[in-house]
């Protein structure tokens, strides 16, 4: 995971250094911040993935809820149309987890929340639409890396605990990123997006886990199954205006 950050970072920070050396184009970089609702749908991803143990006992709902993402931006201008955008973000993700153990007359639930981080590296290109209006679409990948495996606890009766656990696949996967959008440019607020985003990973990270014991016996029930995550986003952007470089007065003109 740090070799991989490591290197999109130096990359970034090329295309960066680039960008500054070419100060007499058009093609400005600017910092911004990015905020969005991370949206569990069927077509990308699973609202419900249901696991059950090979004897079919007890079943698991990894119901997946609504989460957020929230973090910071880099959009580094290459020409007049096209952009890369990079940067990293927090996102939360939260599954409420419902038991069902029939034989037993258990129904229980719990939450349980994932915390991943994500480093996207797109190609956004503009349409210019007004003198201040511009559609946006973007597409490219992301490093998303779970910094470990979460785990809860339920305690339904006495004698019986139930444990539901996240486990990575690995703790490091890539994930395929694709967005569309408008923003508004302005020279003193700066720019303002709102659009909606995709991510679909190229292979489930998670697997959903389920674990039923009964203390004094050697009863128990063990589910285990992977959890597809794909999800949909809502996103706001808002980048800071860039500061017009001053003239320089040695190289202006004389007025007469």
């Amino acid at each position: 995971m740090q070799k991989s950050i490591f290197i999109l970072f130096i990359c970034a920070f090329s295309l960066i250094s680039y960008g500054q050396k070419r100060k007499k184009e058009r093609f400005p970089s600017y910092f911004g911040i990015v905020a969005a609702p991370v949206i569990p749908n069927n077509f990308i991803g699973a609202v419900h993935t249901e696991i059950k143990d090979s004897s079919e006992s007890m079943t698991a709902d990894f119901h997946n809820k609504w989460g957020f993402t929230f973090g910071a931006t880099i959009r580094i201008g290459l020409s007049k149309n096209i952009s890369l955008e990079t940067g990293i973000s927090q996102v939360r993700r939260i599954y409420n987890v419902g038991i069902s153990i029939p034989d037993s007359n258990i129904y229980d639930s719990q939450k349980l929340s994932f915390v991943n981080y994500d480093i996207p590296l797109n190609a956004l290109f503009y349409v210019k639409l007004t003198e201040k209006w511009y559609a946006d679409a973007s597409l490219g990948v992301s490093i998303t890396h779970y910094p470990s495996d979460v785990q809860d606890s339920m305690l339904p009766e006495a004698k019986k605990a139930i444990f539901i656990q996240g486990r990575r696949t690995e703790s490091t996967y890539f994930a395929f990123n694709a967005g569309f959008g408008f923003e508004y440019r302005t020279e003193k607020a700066g720019t303002f997006f709102l659009g909606f985003g995709a991510k679909v990973p190229f292979k489930p990270p998670l697997f959903g886990v389920a674990i039923f014991r009964q203390s004094g016996t050697a009863k128990q029930f063990f589910a285990y199954d992977p959890i597809s995550a794909g999800y949909f986003t809502i996103d706001f952007r808002y980048f800071i205006p860039t500061p017009k470089k001053k003239k320089d007065p040695v190289n202006q003109p004389l007025i007469e």
